[in-house]
């Protein structure tokens, strides 16, 4: 079985100040983490240097497919959702979703 991921890269916009940012990622990778997935946050080193990347893995494309079913039917994610945006403390860059391939 491969695992899957889907990552969300984000900039931090000017001002932040990185504990608030770091205060709601970590609500949202407790409900990550709830619902079964393995987060993990990035900082980029090399590259597009600022910005940052949350990941959230999974076993399998299914399981990753549970989880976000049951985030999206969590009402807690969905208000954490709208006090994420209310706080505007990071601009999103993209998001991307991949399985692992065996080689």
């Amino acid at each position: 079985m491969s695992a899957a991921v889907v990552q969300y890269v984000f900039k931090p916009n000017p001002g932040t100040k990185m504990q608030d940012l770091l205060g709601i990622i970590k609500e949202a990778a407790e409900m990550w983490r709830k619902h079964g997935a393995d987060v993990s946050l990035w900082s980029v080193q090399v590259g597009e240097v600022g910005n940052m990347t949350f990941v959230a893995r999974s076993e399998s494309t299914a399981k990753l497919g549970a989880t976000l079913d049951a985030l999206n039917n969590d009402p807690n994610f969905a208000a954490w959702r709208a006090k994420n945006v209310e706080a505007g403390l990071a601009t999103w860059v993209r998001s991307n979703q991949a399985y692992e391939i065996p080689i």
